[in-house]
């Protein structure tokens, strides 16, 4: 049996009420949560973190049983609007934020057990973009990597690099480029390539290891516009998720830049993928489902398994 933790939209968002707990094809519990639109894990203990996308903007805590959020281990405010994605630094000693709406990152202490503590810091972008969508800026995912934290910023085109002190305060190493108006989304980091999801431009960017820019390749091969949301990879293909052609795209990566080799039609809107084993999980936000795939041996490619009804899912943890 897979245990599955689905986020989403809920109230004027989605038709969603919190955190779904499936195993395998069968809902078994859902955790009333406002937008639980990113969840993600403490890297010790049995604890799961949950953004309130919502215009006040908050980050929960349950402690697991059997994983399974039973006990509420408090809230914070984020200080910043429409938080998108969270992640526990490697120490587990700080819970870090991105507000997309608010333009900034938050720090909050954790207690011993996971708890949420004070907010330690707040740090707001200034940079942004000449496009609609770059009004302002916008960061979308802050992700821990040994002694720093990267910050994507869809409205400001940069990633920007942090240092996290002991005190729980952010310090900026430096800004890399992104080119403009492509609206930098999500990163992964295989090997010694970056990849980022270019939300604006329909786009994955490659960077190399000392963060020079590679190159770009299209993220789908249907016409017509397209944001590519998440990205996975298992060392060997990566598979990139497109909302508008609504498809997971399947890349080569053994080269300089990743190679097209196809792509399968999903759901819906696919906000989130998820990669756990040979096992890949679709988040359909549109189309209400999650479907889960297994990815040949061989080829790497995925093929259905079978599909989870699940209202406005935007995030799956296995």
């Amino acid at each position: 049996m897979t245990r599955l933790l689905i986020g989403g939209y809920s109230g004027d968002k989605g038709d969603g009420a919190g955190i779904v707990v499936a195993d395998d094809d069968k809902i078994t519990a859902v955790i009333q949560a406002d937008s639980p639109s990113w969840i993600a894990r403490h890297p010790d203990l049995p604890v799961v973190y949950a953004v309130a996308e919502t215009d006040d903007g908050h980050v929960h805590a349950w402690s697991l049983a059997d994983g399974v959020p039973d006990r509420e281990l408090g809230r914070g405010d984020t200080g910043g609007a429409e938080p998108a994605h969270l992640t526990v630094d490697p120490a587990g000693r700080y819970l870090i934020t991105a507000n997309y709406t608010g333009g900034s990152i938050s720090v909050h202490r954790l207690g011993p057990d996971g708890s949420i503590g004070e907010r330690t810091d707040l740090i707001h972008h200034e940079t942004h973009g000449g496009q609609p969508r770059q009004e302002q800026p916008h960061p979308h995912m802050v992700r821990a990597a040994n002694d720093e934290l990267l910050v994507t910023d869809l409205g400001g085109d940069a990633i920007y690099r942090y240092r996290l002190t002991p005190e729980g305060k952010l310090m900026q190493e430096g800004v890399i480029p992104a080119p403009p108006g492509s609206g930098p989304r999500h990163l992964l980091s295989v090997g010694d390539r970056t990849y980022v999801t270019a939300e604006l431009t329909g786009q994955v960017l490659v960077y190399a290891a000392d963060w020079q820019l590679l190159g770009a390749v299209p993220a789908s091969a249907t016409p017509g516009h397209n944001q590519p949301s998440e990205l996975v990879s298992d060392g060997r293909f990566l598979y990139v998720g497109n909302r508008g052609p609504d498809s997971v795209a399947v890349f080569a990566i053994n080269g300089r830049l990743p190679q097209y080799i196809t792509e399968i039609p999903v759901g819906g809107w696919p906000r989130h993928i998820a990669l756990d084993g040979d096992q890949l999980y679709v988040a359909n936000e549109r189309s209400h489902s999650v479907m889960v795939m297994t990815i040949g041996q061989q080829t790497g490619i995925p093929a259905l398994t079978h599909t989870i009804a699940v209202p406005s899912p935007t995030v799956v943890l296995p």
